[in-house]
């Protein structure tokens, strides 16, 4: 067990048909994250190996049109440094990262909390409650 920083997304809005819900949309944003840290560690001319990301949850507040994304960085199996993951999308404009996910951002990686994250045996990753 091991706490990680966990980092939210968050979209000034998204398209009324996209559900925001489904595995599509999750898959879909996931990529496109993964597009953005691609471009931030040739930005800083470094890199942490593969990074994927792992979409944990994603709401919206009723009445708002903005969606939060909630998400974990991967290098490989283990969870990336926050500190890290930030510094890296620090490097783009908040245009930059726009233009990767193809809605604007209003929040790009706001560390939200330290949670005790567990990995399963298929890989995945997920909050123990313990």
């Amino acid at each position: 067990l091991s706490r990680h920083f966990v980092f939210v997304l968050v979209l000034r809005f998204v398209s009324p048909t996209d559900n925001i819900m489904s595995c599509g949309f999750r898959q879909m944003m996931e990529q496109r994250l993964e597009n953005v840290f691609i471009e931030a560690q040739e930005k800083v001319e470094n890199t942490y190996g593969t990074l994927t990301v792992e979409i944990l949850n994603t709401y919206q507040v009723l009445g708002t049109p903005s969606v939060s994304i909630v998400y974990v960085v991967r290098n490989g199996s283990s969870v990336l440094n926050g500190t890290i993951s930030s510094m890296l999308l620090n490097q783009l404009s908040a245009e930059l990262v726009g233009y990767f996910l193809y809605f604007p951002p209003l929040i790009i990686a706001e560390r939200k909390f330290a949670l005790p994250l567990m990995q399963a045996e298929d890989g995945n990753i997920f909050v123990s409650l313990r």
